[in-house]
């Protein structure tokens, strides 16, 4: 019975071991940016608040004045 079982159970794992396997990955890309010959590329400062805006605090609005104003017209 065990046996059964593990043919079973091999029989898939040996018939895709037979099968044509998908060439490897080519790795050269991944390796080049760590060679030394390769230039760095330069990168300037990037402000990271260059498009904030200033929102003061006011008091909470009646809601339903707040909707009419949002309401498409």
């Amino acid at each position: 019975m065990t046996i059964k079982i593990f043919a079973v159970g091999a029989l898939p794992l040996i018939l895709a071991a037979c099968g044509t396997s998908t060439p490897l990955p080519d790795v050269v890309g991944i390796t080049a940016p760590a060679s030394p010959t390769v230039a760095a590329r330069r990168t300037g400062y990037a402000n990271p608040i260059r498009n904030y805006t200033i929102r003061p605090v006011v008091d909470p609005a009646d809601w339903r004045e707040s909707n009419r104003s949002q309401e498409g017209k």
